[in-house]
C-alpha cells in the first residue's frame, strides 16, 4: 500500500498549504509547501479528505465521554478512540479503551 504523507492546512476555507513541511523538523532534511489561494480549491479539498466526518467525533459507547481522537490502522481505515481515564486501562494496565470504525463514504471505512 502507498501512502502519501502529507499535511494540509486549510484556512477559512480560503487558502490551502499542502506539502511534507514539518515546521518543527530539523534543519538536515528536505521539505516543501505549497501555499494556494482559492475558495473552491480549499473547499473540494475539504470534501475530499471527508473533513466532515471528523468534526463531530462520538461519544465514548463505554464511559461516554468526550476524550475521543481519530486514529488509523495499519491497513488504512480509520477508527474513533476513547482516551478517557476510565477507559484508558484496565487493572491488569492493559489497554481496554473503546474503539469504534469511522464510517467513510464510498464503502471505504
Amino acid at each position: 500500500m502507498n501512502v502519501m504523507h502529507q499535511k494540509i492546512a486549510v484556512i477559512d476555507e480560503r487558502a490551502v498549504m499542502i506539502g511534507s513541511l514539518n515546521t518543527l523538523s530539523q534543519s538536515w532534511t528536505r521539505e516543501v509547501v505549497v501555499t494556494m489561494r482559492g475558495g473552491h480549491f480549499a473547499r473540494k479539498l475539504l470534501e475530499h479528505e471527508q473533513t466532515e466526518r471528523f468534526t463531530r467525533p462520538p461519544k465514548c459507547g463505554r464511559c461516554g465521554g468526550t476524550s475521543i481522537e481519530p486514529r488509523r490502522r495499519k491497513n488504512g481505515t480509520w477508527f474513533w478512540r476513547c482516551y478517557d481515564t476510565v477507559c484508558k486501562t484496565g487493572p491488569n494496565g492493559r489497554s481496554r479503551a473503546w474503539n469504534q470504525d469511522v464510517r467513510t463514504g464510498g464503502g471505504r471505512r
